[in-house]
């Protein structure tokens, strides 16, 4: 057993956000100054007593998927390279950027390599949800969190 090591440059790790489902160099937002990445998969559990077990019973219910991250905030990568402009709801990931993104609640595909580019992944889609800019005089850039609300299912993909 290997461990998933991300300290090197050709293994940090990398998550990339569009608009499409196919990913291309121009479209394709690949979120810069990651800081904590969650990938949270929680089967959603429904239990029960009866008066002939001795035990709970327990059936799965659908899960609720989501990517928790925090990330320093880059002005193309939060505004976009629409800049200064108002992107419209239909343009690229990287015109819209993520402030943009959240605001129109535009759908999102992700991919998302554990330790570089040619690692495994998880691909899937869903919304933005929880920016909040935050910066104080002993953290003299800003900070988010960021949500990616999973859609559905992740789509795991072997190298």
């Amino acid at each position: 057993m290997a461990n998933i090591n991300v300290s090197s440059p050709s293994q940090f790790l990398t998550l990339e956000i569009s608009t499409s489902s196919a990913f291309t160099t121009a479209t394709t937002l690949v979120l810069p100054a990651l800081q904590d990445v969650t990938i949270t998969n929680n089967n959603g559990v429904f239990r029960w007593k009866q008066l002939d077990q001795i035990g709970q019973l327990v059936a799965v219910t659908p899960a609720t998927n989501s990517i928790n991250l925090t990330l320093v905030v880059d002005d193309s990568a939060f505004y976009g390279t629409a800049y200064g402009t108002a992107p419209a709801a239909t343009d690229s990931a990287t015109k819209q950027g993520l402030f943009n993104l959240s605001n129109y609640k535009s759908r999102v595909y992700f991919k998302y390599y554990w330790g570089g580019s040619t690692t495994n992944s998880v691909a899937g889609s869903g919304f933005l949800s929880g920016l909040a800019p935050k910066v104080t005089p002993d953290q003299p850039v800003y900070i988010t969190p960021l949500i990616i609300e999973v859609d559905g299912t992740y789509t795991p993909s072997a190298t």
